[in-house]
């Protein structure tokens, strides 16, 4: 159980809500953020509806787990189930800092915390406003965030693009993603010049749903039989099969190799390393970390224009410019122009710096310790006077 110390910000103490630990970007960082919190002595935990999960094995064994009760059944509609359990647990431990992991989560953790002296963090994990999408679903998606970020105490966001939109709706701050980690830089730094009779190395990462647009990678590269690649897939998904067929339609299957999930960071950051180019074919994304990363293992990107928050990133890193979503034409251009004309290592370099992990996890750290209100000096009389 916490020791909840109001006014100390030596003494901080998050719990930490991920709903599983599961394959995405925003499990990882839920995971990273509370192993960084016990390494520092940091009071931390990590409140989970599910404790099982392909990501389970991060979690550091300082780190304590407690359960959530969950109905089960549909995410969306468990979480709402389990908000009596999780303001039940907010005021019985009494954290200083109630993190949520991602989009699904930030209203359950902001109304778990009203009434209580706990402070809610939101995350933005995903776009608040599609990309290309202005009709009214996307409005009332945009001023359900904006509501959600008023009754939270702070909003954090990965990019220029959601600051702007959430900017009078409470209190908002950028923070990089903690996404480079020691293990890539080494990655990068090993990285071997390239063989120019050996074929180009391709990359996806990620789970194999409609999202990440696998399907529109693939025309792409039937587009390109005239250059010798090869492509591995590093994820699971119930698109497996349909991907699967589709390359070999395609006349490519000879050249495409599926790993499934890859849960060993390491393992994963090896694939980083050997790859000449990583495609992000995503439909839509909140900053996309596996961009990130594999930049930081030292391979060039190709990606959608899935988020306004990678422009940046990509700009920064020499990278060709993201191409419409869906578009694999333009995807096939972009491929045939990067493989041709790799961005220097130096503005690689530069632009993956400040995602640092631990320098990242550190920001994220003081942000909480800013929202615990600061002891309030007393002056005692003096015992001169009567």
């Amino acid at each position: 159980m916490f020791q909840h110390n109001v006014g100390s910000r030596d003494d901080l103490s998050a719990a930490i809500y991920l709903y599983r630990p599961g394959d995405g970007g925003l499990d990882r960082v839920a995971i990273m953020l509370a192993n960084h919190m016990a390494r520092q002595g940091k009071a931390v935990e990590l409140w989970m509806a599910h404790t099982d999960g392909v990501s389970a094995h991060l979690i550091d064994a300082r780190v304590p787990v407690r359960r959530v009760t969950s109905p089960g059944g549909n995410r969306r509609l468990s979480m709402i189930a389990q908000f009596p359990a999780l303001a039940a647990m907010v005021r019985r431990h009494r954290p200083n800092i109630l993190y949520s992991a991602g989009n699904q989560s930030n209203m359950l953790v902001a109304l778990a915390c009203l009434g209580t002296t706990t402070r809610s963090v939101a995350r933005i994990s995903n776009p608040i406003c599609p990309p290309g999408r202005h009709d009214l679903a996307a409005w009332a998606r945009w001023k359900r965030f904006c509501a959600i970020s008023r009754i939270s105490d702070l909003t954090i966001v990965m990019g220029e693009h959601d600051r702007a939109l959430l900017a009078r709706s409470g209190t908002v701050r950028l923070l990089p993603r903690p996404t480079v980690t020691p293990v890539m830089d080494k990655v990068r730094m090993e990285r071997q010049p390239r063989d120019a009779d050996a074929p180009y190395q391709l990359l996806m990462v990620g789970r194999l749903v409609e999202q990440k647009d696998h399907a529109t990678a693939l025309a792409a590269l039937a587009r390109l039989s005239h250059l010798d690649w090869r492509l591995t897939i590093a994820g699971d998904g119930p698109l497996r099969a349909s991907l699967a067929a589709q390359a070999a339609a395609l006349c490519i299957a000879d050249r495409v190799v599926f790993t499934g999930y890859v849960a060993d960071p390491e393992r994963l950051a090896d694939l980083m390393g050997q790859a000449d180019l990583l495609l992000q074919p995503s439909r839509w994304e909140g900053l996309c970390a596996t961009l990130i990363e594999a930049l930081a293992c030292g391979a060039n990107v190709v990606a959608t224009d899935s988020t306004p928050n990678i422009r940046p990133v990509l700009a920064a890193a020499g990278q060709h410019p993201p191409v419409p979503t869906g578009d694999s034409v333009a995807l096939a251009h972009a491929i045939e122009r990067t493989l041709a004309r790799p961005a220097p290592m130096s503005l690689v370099e530069a632009a993956i710096r400040d995602h640092r992990a631990a320098q990242a996890l550190d920001a994220y750290v003081a942000a909480f310790a800013d929202l615990i209100p600061s002891p309030v000096a007393s002056i005692l009389p003096s015992p001169a006077w009567p």
